[in-house]
């Protein structure tokens, strides 16, 4: 007898028609995923649990919507007919071929409409578009095309304000803020305050997820009493210090610590009951914007994830249940399902979808759209005194990268040669005392350095990309500001100077530099990284940055041999003529 099963779903929830148990466990396993951390749990070290759980609520036989197309597959795998059950999607009310800037759609960006497509057709999906490939463009088109209330979605303020400005100035809406202390605006219908925003809004998670918090009195006033007590520690000590700066033996000074703190708690005594009265205000408060938020996600019917792979955190997760109507959900992501956290990589599919579609970076580099990279790995012949073989990390990443003046004076050696050539250099570093230190090097070296961080505000570091793009700079410096979602210009040369083994950083931050070159200008781009090999730690993290190049098609194709060295006039690149 053929097995059958039958899932019916929303937007958010879907749930298996009257199952019987093997069904049940056979999603529950479809569904389930290590514990991280497990391992230290009294039950798993007794061997009554075995350190999994499952996204499938067994009693009620529901899982997050996101799951129903891998269900299904997983379940025809195991022999099941599996049907659905579920309403139309809301047909999309924008035009077949949405107009979302002044460029128009070249057949080598085919695959951004393609994108829209498998949204119409699915209605929840990844698409795995490698840095470089438009993930902008695709989620303007996404939102014409479909023409009803839309939320971007995203971590980073630089990201918000970009897409919030290239929303009002390609397709001419207005657009609602939701975060960065911005929060829409409010109406009164029925005697009810509740949250308004435009047909199309940018919002914060960080934001969203404070907003979203289900707080108890009880819970605020253990916060406003910890405050308290901090508050308390700091009075103390300024007054240990000023004692003893003006010679108050040790005994006097416990004297005088202990009085202050007889007052302190009478203090905290007397004030308890206002302290509460302020705590329920402040809840109450809070849950009132609580429940307006939750009233305005549920107006949402298009969702957009950018840089997706970081929904695999609890915070996207919780943030999409309550877009109870957002029957399309579109993640855009170049590294998806790539933690290292079992769970976190399932929560991107139950909040988005499975992949629908891959736009990888070697059919990106083949069509032009990307600059074809070539690599070279430097061997340094010298190490710092104090660098060991065994070292450990902390103390080896600050020796034998961000101190080591051998490899610093590669990285100034390799931008000054490249400027030469009239090619900008783009310098990534990971702390910023590093950033620091080459700024000033590169400076001392006579070339046009800007160093753009976390720090600087968002016209800072928008007028700097502005520069670099003109070539009135030589080298932009820059912090893991660079590694999502920020409009970098074309470059020829990239300087992977922070180390690190992180792939999804590694991918971005190669492909950030990719940008299609112009003016007639030979479409490569150069990069550089270190092969680190006088310290373990940071040799396997070379290594495995190494092992990432070579396995991925595209970048593969010219990685230097040991010893090596670029031949930029070969590659038809000139070097600049000196002024007289």
């Amino acid at each position: 007898m053929t097995k059958q099963a039958t899932i019916a779903s929303n937007a958010w929830i879907a749930k298996l028609h009257k199952p019987d148990r093997d069904l049940l466990l056979a999603v529950q396993t479809i569904l389930s995923y290590a514990v991280s951390g497990a391992e230290h749990s009294i039950t798993f070290k007794r061997g009554t649990w075995d350190g999994r759980s499952s996204f499938l609520d067994f009693r009620a036989g529901t899982f997050p919507a996101g799951f129903v197309h891998y269900v299904a597959a997983k379940l025809r795998a195991l022999g099941y007919t599996v049907m659905f059950a579920r309403k139309e999607l809301p047909p999309p009310l924008g035009p077949v071929a949405p107009v979302v800037d002044k460029f128009g759609m070249a057949p080598r960006y085919d695959y951004q409409p393609k994108v829209i497509d498998a949204l119409l057709k699915f209605g929840q999906i990844i698409a795995q578009v490698a840095t470089g490939g438009g993930k902008s463009r695709i989620a303007k088109l996404a939102f014409a095309r479909i023409g009803r209330p839309a939320m971007f979605l995203t971590t980073r303020g630089i990201l918000l304000y970009q897409m919030h400005e290239a929303f009002e100035r390609d397709l001419g809406i207005k657009v609602s803020i939701l975060g960065d202390g911005k929060f829409g605006h409010t109406v009164v219908q029925d005697g009810v305050e509740r949250q308004a925003i435009k047909k199309m809004s940018v919002a914060m998670v960080q934001t969203l997820v404070a907003r979203l918090e289900e707080k108890t009195v009880d819970g605020e006033i253990e916060r406003m009493v910890d405050q308290i007590l901090k508050k308390e520690v700091k009075v103390a000590k300024a007054l240990e210090k000023k004692m003893t700066a003006v010679g108050a033996t040790p005994a006097a000074v416990r004297a005088a610590i202990a009085e202050l703190e007889v007052k302190q708690k009478a203090a905290r005594a007397a004030g308890a009951k206002e302290l509460k009265a302020a705590a329920a205000v402040k809840v109450d408060a809070h849950m009132k914007d609580r429940a307006k938020t939750i009233d305005l996600l549920g107006k949402f019917e298009l969702v957009i994830l950018e840089e997706a792979h970081e929904a695999s955190g609890n915070s996207y997760y919780e943030i999409m249940r309550h877009c109870k109507n957002a029957h399309y959900r579109l993640a855009l992501t170049a590294t998806p399902f790539m933690k290292g956290d079992e769970e976190a990589n399932m929560r991107l599919m139950a909040c988005s979808g499975p992949i629908a579609i891959k736009v990888p970076e070697e059919l990106l580099i083949d069509r032009g759209i990307l600059a074809q990279p070539h690599f070279r790995i430097i061997e340094l012949r010298n190490k710092p005194a104090k660098l060991m073989r065994h070292t450990g990390w902390q103390s080896a990443y600050r020796i034998g990268i961000v101190e080591n003046e051998f490899r610093n004076a590669e990285i100034v050696k390799e931008c000054v040669r490249f400027a030469g050539y009239g090619l900008t250099s783009m310098v990534l570093i990971q702390q910023t005392q590093h950033g620091a230190l080459l700024a000033q090097k590169l400076a001392n070296a006579g070339l046009r350095v800007e160093f753009i961080q976390g720090e600087d505000d968002k016209e800072g570091r928008k007028e700097a990309l502005r520069r670099l793009a003109g070539a009135e700079i030589d080298v932009l410096i820059g912090t893991s500001i660079l590694d999502v979602g920020v409009d970098v210009p074309a470059v020829g040369h990239i300087c992977l100077a922070g180390g690190g083994k992180a792939e999804v950083a590694l991918r971005q931050r190669i492909g950030r530099g990719l940008r299609e070159k112009k003016n007639g200008m030979p479409n490569v781009c150069f990069v550089t990284d270190f092969a680190d090999a006088f310290n373990e730690h940071l040799k396997e993290h070379a290594l495995t940055r190494l092992g990432i190049i070579k396995a991925t098609p595209g970048f593969d194709r010219h990685i230097l041999e040991r010893g090596a060295d670029f031949d930029l006039e070969a590659l038809g690149f000139s070097k600049m003529k000196k002024a007289a």
